[in-house]
């Protein structure tokens, strides 16, 4: 009975232990990047469960057949936490509709439309996220000309639309 509680456990304590950790790094190094941060998180969090279920397997003997059932399942738990949360704080983090939600809030006296697209300048937005981009190395400026760099973001957007296609038949929600 104890067993089973402490594998209902592990994967909770694994993903609790990388927001911890995210959070911890990201306010101690911001200069790092939320991205690196989270991802440093998630390691972190995949190690710990590794660990855990190891000393479990020491302590509670069980065949190699379950403790590799149990990792997997375990694993499955903590990357679909781990996903989840990944994609609530880049949402919380950079959705238009969350920050004009919030710059609304913020004002006391409320904001004309002008006084909105002020704000949320089209070309302002493209370059900041084009000088967010290259300096994380996702893209490369050479000779006044972008290009693709190293970008784990671009295997994630291939997955997202490989996953697009498969749930709703399209690539894109516009299609």
């Amino acid at each position: 009975m104890f067993f089973c509680l402490l594998q209902i456990l592990i994967p909770i304590v694994c993903f609790t232990a990388n927001v911890l950790f995210q959070v911890v790094s990201y306010r101690v190094m911001p200069k790092i990047g939320l991205l690196k941060t989270e991802f440093s998180g998630f390691v972190f969090g995949i190690f710990g469960l590794i660990i855990m279920e190891t000393i479990t397997f020491l302590i509670f003997p069980i065949s190699k057949i379950s403790f590799f059932s149990v990792l997997i399942s375990n694993l499955i738990i903590y990357l679909s936490l781990s996903y989840c949360y990944f994609h609530f704080v880049n949402l919380a983090v950079t959705a238009r509709r969350i920050r004009l939600l919030r710059d609304l809030h913020d004002s006391k006296d409320g904001m004309t439309m002008d006084e909105i697209l002020l704000q949320y300048n089209s070309r302002d937005m493209v370059e900041n996220r084009i000088e967010r981009l290259v300096n994380s190395g996702q893209v490369i400026y050479k000779n006044k000309r972008y290009y693709i760099g190293r970008s784990a973001m671009l295997w994630s957007a291939k997955i997202i639309l490989i996953m697009k296609q498969l749930i709703l038949g399209k690539k894109s929600e516009f299609d």
